[in-house]
């Protein structure tokens, strides 16, 4: 008889959930074909231990805590954004963030033509400005800070309608037994922009990078969060007739990795000239071994130019049929986004 530790030696180097893994190895040896699963399931016990420290479920609504470079890429003049956290852990302890922010753009044109028939065109370049308040309120007062920032970023217009943009973020964070000064930046690559909706994902295609709290240690120190490297990626999947989808996905490193893989469904009313033009729905698996889950609706006033404000509501449920081990119980979040509105006039998706 073939001894399993002959057959999956990492039970050997992995004290976590031995007796769990030996039984996925045995399987494997009775179905060749499950063979496969074996390097997917190793990495899910990897990350189980990950402990987030902003873990945020909607990754699409705090927009300058995800990138700086975020800033000013809009298709209207301006926008605020808030987003509301809420995380529970085992113990009964909760944790609360609160992130507001609030930009705008600046789009820098040239006059073309002459005799009489000059016209003003975009020169390609933008500049976004902006402000963010970030917020984490607890039952112990040694988890609790205030950070706030100026947020600036430049945006180049490439060929085949791309685009690509840098952000910096100088702030302040301060606790009752801390403060110092901070500061993030971010990179943001995109093509293809989406022309009607814009809460969910900017460019048919984007992605970004970003680093936070530059000046600090990895480490957090239960006073002031530590150094943060994140990453975020979307696409836009546009075949269906009723509805667009969106895959995106967002990784963070803080000296221990999460990440979080999913796809928001976007349907559309027949006519979007309405006091709504969509709703949405998506779920996302979390490295913390829960599924997020959230629904929203974009709604806005009765004239063509209007303001329009979209929410969301999110959830993080545990994964328990799993058994994994994760680093809190659960969580919910809102996501709000406020800003001025054009209303388009296409039957289309407006994608």
């Amino acid at each position: 008889m073939t001894r399993i530790s002959s057959f999956c030696p990492l039970h050997r180097k992995m004290p976590v959930s031995i007796a769990r893994i030996k039984m996925y190895c045995a399987l494997a040896m009775k179905n060749k074909s499950l063979k496969i699963l074996l390097p997917v399931l190793v990495f899910l016990f990897m990350v189980t231990g990950v402990k987030a420290q902003y873990p945020q479920g909607q990754h699409w609504t705090p927009l300058l805590r995800i990138n700086p470079a975020f800033t000013g890429v809009n298709q209207a003049k301006w926008r605020i954004n808030e987003n509301y956290r809420s995380q529970q852990f085992h113990s009964g302890m909760k944790l609360t963030w609160n992130t507001i922010s609030a930009d705008i753009k600046k789009e820098i044109t040239k006059e073309v033509g002459g005799y009489g028939l000059k016209m003003t065109e975009s020169s390609g370049n933008t500049f976004g400005f902006g402000i963010m308040d970030d917020r984490r309120n607890s039952d112990s007062a040694g988890a609790r800070y205030i950070a706030d920032y100026f947020s600036l970023a430049y945006h180049r217009a490439l060929k085949n309608n791309a685009s690509f943009g840098i952000g910096v973020q100088p702030g302040y964070m301060r606790n009752v037994n801390d403060k110092k000064f901070d500061l993030n930046a971010g990179l943001l690559w995109g093509q293809g922009m989406i022309t009607c909706w814009q809460e969910d994902q900017f460019y048919k295609n984007q992605i970004g990078v970003s680093v936070y709290n530059i000046l600090s240690d990895w480490q957090d120190t239960n006073l002031l969060p530590g150094r943060e490297i994140q990453a975020h990626a979307g696409f836009l999947i546009d075949k269906p007739e009723k509805f667009n989808i969106v895959a995106n996905g967002y990784y963070r490193y803080t000296g221990t990795s999460e990440f979080s893989v999913g796809a928001v469904v976007l349907f559309f009313p027949v006519v979007h000239y309405r006091f709504y033009d969509r709703a949405r729905l998506g779920l996302h698996y979390r490295s913390t071994n829960h599924l997020t889950w959230s629904a929203g609706l974009r709604i806005y006033g009765a004239g063509k130019k209007t303001l329009t404000l979209d929410g969301t509501i999110s959830y993080d449920m545990p994964m328990k049929f799993m058994d994994f081990e994760s680093p809190y119980k659960n969580a919910f979040e809102i996501g709000i986004v406020l800003s001025n509105f054009e209303k388009c006039w296409s039957l289309g998706k407006c994608k």
